[in-house]
């Protein structure tokens, strides 16, 4: 899978998660904040949950589900199970490889 952020990446996405094949300009969607919220909404579906952090000047996205069996004295995010995880160099692209790996 191409990691690298640009326009081959973006067209890999319109194709894969909105299923339209890119026979045009595309959306920056691993390069524009704005752009990879789209993906996010584009995949959003209960009870999956897009989370993104930052730590130091890496950025990591985690698509997180809730635990089947939830203890009600237990923090919020110990009440989350991360299924996919991706770090990156920049949001976008962390969002983008994640997507393309659900």
């Amino acid at each position: 899978m191409k990691s690298e952020p640009g326009p081959v990446l973006d067209r890999l996405i319109e194709l894969r998660i909105f299923g339209r094949k890119p026979i045009a300009d595309v959306p920056p969607y691993s390069t524009n904040d704005s752009a990879a919220d789209v993906v996010i909404r584009a995949l959003s579906r209960a009870p999956w949950r897009g989370m993104c952090v930052q730590s130091g000047k890496e950025w990591t996205f985690h698509w997180r589900r809730p635990m089947e069996t939830l203890d009600p004295d237990s923090s919020t995010i110990s009440r989350y199970v991360n299924v996919i995880t991706v770090t990156a160099p920049t949001r976008p692209l962390a969002i983008c490889l994640a997507a393309l790996k659900m």
